[in-house]
């Protein structure tokens, strides 16, 4: 394994972590009945992903250019221990959650009473901040995972898409880059079509899964729907989404012989 993909692997496992624990601004929103606050506290680590993004992609794509040139067939484990760091970055966010929504409370509080985000950054750098860190650390507990009995009440259509949703989401990107491979003679077209493959993921997520998170989290809020319930929703969701990587493992390939196919159909 070459440094640069290390380091893909690396940051892949940064963006999966993050994406876990974003769903820690909902549980933050509703603890603290200030939901805008969380989302924008929590902004701040999704620009954290968005970078480690836009450097994973280029350092991939030129390691596959390199190889191609180079005449070298297509070497699958790369592409197997990248989607296997997605599934790491998740299960590490899913055991974090209960830390980092508890530690994120303080900042929440901190932002609605300063109204900057400057501020509560600047306040961040400090040895209170450490503390409090220590203070908020904890694992998940054995009642969390005995709500998963209860499922009778959860939307479960809900969270088989979540998995489909967050496996297109996890590979969309590696299959085009998987299609060049492939069909070398193509790769250019199989790689603008990216966008197309995300873009696939992310209307699922934001037509049907986020609308549904927010209305969700506003009926916490006006006491419609119990705090325990969102909860147990939530840890539903944290599994689909990890399972949803695992589930990348299984369609990474169809998906890339797809993209040739409409790549060839251009």
């Amino acid at each position: 394994m070459t440094v640069n993909i290390l380091i893909v692997c690396i940051l892949t496992l940064i963006i999966h972590f993050i994406g876990i624990i974003s769903l820690s601004a909902k549980i933050v929103g509703t603890r603290t009945r200030r939901i805008a606050s969380s989302a924008s506290i929590f902004n701040i680590i999704i620009i954290i992903s968005q970078f480690s993004n836009t450097i994973q992609a280029p350092l991939l794509t030129k390691t596959i250019e390199n190889n191609i040139n180079l005449g070298n067939s297509p070497d699958l484990s790369i592409f197997r221990c990248i989607i296997f760091s997605a599934t790491i970055g998740g299960i590490l966010g899913g055991l974090f959650v209960p830390t980092i929504h508890r530690f994120m409370e303080k900042g929440v509080n901190a932002l609605y009473n300063n109204r900057s985000v400057f501020v509560v950054i600047m306040k961040s750098f400090s040895l209170s901040t450490v503390i409090h860190f220590k203070n908020s650390f904890t694992i998940p507990k054995k009642s969390n995972f005995d709500r998963l009995n209860k499922f009778k009440d959860i939307y479960i259509e809900l969270v088989l898409l979540n998995v489909v949703v967050y496996a297109f989401i996890t590979v969309s990107v590696l299959s085009c880059l998987y299609a060049g491979y492939l069909n070398p003679n193509l790769r250019t077209t199989s790689l603008s079509m990216s966008g197309v493959a995300v873009s696939l993921g992310s209307i699922g997520m934001m037509l049907f899964i986020e609308p549904y998170h927010a209305t969700l989290t506003d009926k916490v809020i006006d006491g419609s729907v119990t705090e325990s319930f969102f909860r147990r929703h939530l840890i539903f969701v944290i599994i689909a989404r990890i399972f949803g990587t695992i589930l990348g493992q299984f369609i990474f390939i169809p998906l890339a012989w797809l993209i040739v196919k409409l790549a060839e159909m251009l």
